[in-house]
């Protein structure tokens, strides 16, 4: 036996396992719970009485490794069989694209129920294009879509490389009216691709743009999305409620440093319970503009447990031609605890090396240390 068809085998197995065990999870009850529990009134939500024998006990642990495992593996690689794929799909919650994206936001979301499943979709010339999940928690906005089809050239490859162009428009006006300036301004808003739970999907993700001047998008609105893909002439239109599941704590009192002839200021640092925005601007004196290259810097975010969060594709930087101000807005994952205080480190990237690690030069005048607290999950009806 090869050993993609003993990595099958394994899957399987551990797909037969989970499939095989009922398991119930209470997800209204888990997030009531954080909301009651971060609550300043004196009363304590009370906890869920289980009984459970040591027997099950050690089978729940069990499955718990074997979901987790489940997912590593296929999280690690971009291809996997239809006959192991369609096994998959019948175990609970290994269908989601959040879940398998390896973004620790959005797989929170999935958990804790913040994640819309509108199963809304489009059909042209033999190919549909679904939109199975979306996430808005006030500062991104993913949309998890799915390749579906029988025509063997609109298989080949990943769903990306059949998309020629993205439009977005919020209820009715095109996105670049949110923009600075309605959209004269300067500025993208993208939107970004990235990976998805397989080659068959992608997780389409964008931001506003407050940090350059444009406007918030609403907390609840209608996203229509449009789509053209290669060799198919009529555009895919996929239109669907977005609601803000979420709110969040914004460090709103700018902070700066200045140092060697530029001047870099913290202007807002916000953060949800599924992402963490930091926004910045840097300066140079008067008369000598940016260089966006030269000038663009990177950042660490480090926790007071000394973690470092994972930056997440999708930040966004804009300089008038000629100006002497850079904007950028950068994406992190959330903290993993909710209070506490996190650190900016600013630093120029130097190089990188063919497996895509960055050597830094760390800049520590810019360093700012801010104390920071994550609002608890508040989901909002449906509209």
């Amino acid at each position: 036996m090869n050993q993609v068809k003993r990595e099958e085998a394994e899957l399987e197995r551990i797909g037969r396992m989970i499939r095989e065990t009922p398991v119930q999870i209470d997800l209204e009850e888990r997030i009531m719970r954080r909301a009651q529990g971060g609550q300043r009134s004196g009363m304590k939500a009370e906890p869920r009485r289980l009984r459970r024998t040591g027997r099950m006990l050690r089978k729940s642990a069990g499955i718990a490794a074997a979901v987790l495992l489940l997912t590593l593996l296929i999280a690690s690689t971009e291809w996997i069989s239809p006959t192991l794929a369609a096994s998959i799909k019948q175990i609970p919650g290994m269908n989601s694209i959040f879940r398998l994206a390896g973004d620790l936001g959005l797989q929170s979301a999935d958990e804790q129920g913040l994640a819309a499943v509108p199963e809304r979709s489009d059909t042209h010339g033999g190919l549909t294009l679904k939109v199975s999940e979306v996430m808005y928690d006030g500062i991104r906005v993913s949309l998890g879509m799915e390749r579906q089809t029988d025509v063997k050239k609109l298989q080949q490859g990943d769903i990306s490389g059949l998309m020629t162009d993205i439009k977005l428009s919020v209820d009715g006006e095109d996105i670049n009216t949110y923009g600075p300036l309605g959209g004269s301004g300067g500025g993208s808003f993208g939107p970004f691709l990235l990976r998805g739970k397989d080659a068959d999907s992608r997780i389409i993700q964008f931001t506003d743009l407050q940090n350059q001047g444009g406007r918030a998008f609403p907390d609840t609105f209608d996203l229509t999305l449009t789509v053209d893909i290669q060799g198919i002439a009529e555009p895919f239109e996929i239109t669907l409620p977005v609601v803000k599941k979420t709110y969040r704590n914004s460090i709103a009192e700018p902070i700066v440093r200045s140092s060697t002839g530029m001047t870099f200021t913290l202007e807002t640092l916000e953060l949800t319970p599924i992402t963490t925005r930091l926004n910045t601007r840097i300066e140079r004196p008067a008369g000598q503009p940016v260089d966006a290259v030269k000038d663009f810097l990177g950042y660490d975010l480090v926790d007071d447990e000394c973690n470092v969060l994972q930056e997440i594709n999708g930040g966004t930087g804009w300089s008038a031609t000629g100006g002497n101000t850079l904007l950028s807005a950068a994406l992190f994952e959330p903290l993993k605890h909710p209070g506490g205080q996190l650190t900016v480190k600013p630093f120029r990237t130097l190089s990188i090396n063919k497996d895509g690690v960055r050597e830094k030069e760390y800049i520590p005048e810019f360093e700012v240390t801010v104390p920071v607290s994550v609002p608890v999950p508040l989901p909002i009806t449906e509209k």
